[in-house]
């Protein structure tokens, strides 16, 4: 899953005192009792600021995960680190038969100043 674009501005010019923001991902069922495998991506300060990803099943529609209210979040107050679980916003199949998408992400933000 990559980092989609919304936006053209780096994390320089959104977030000029952070030199980097790691986010760990883990992607799994919502029912699922499974360890979560998580992945990295590292925003450094010429990284572009796009942090959604999308949803990585094929039959999602307008799926994705949005971690932009949280690192905001954690910058504004301050703090350094956060963590929790996110739903997938998007839908299986279309019309009346469609269904929320189960996807989940638990997902770890570390900033660094």
């Amino acid at each position: 899953m990559n980092p989609t674009e919304t936006g053209s501005k780096k994390l320089s010019e959104l977030y000029p005192n952070v030199t980097r923001i790691m986010l760990f991902v883990a992607f799994e069922e919502a029912d699922s009792e499974a360890e979560p495998n998580y992945q990295q991506i590292i925003f450094t300060q010429d990284s572009a600021a796009a942090f959604r990803l999308e949803c990585s099943r094929d039959e999602c529609v307008d799926g994705g995960f949005d971690y932009a209210p949280f690192i905001e979040e954690l910058i504004q107050s301050g703090e350094e680190r956060a963590h929790g679980k996110i739903a997938c916003a998007g839908w299986l199949g279309s019309g009346e038969g469609g269904q929320r998408c189960s996807l989940q992400s638990e997902y770890r933000i570390i900033i660094q100043a």
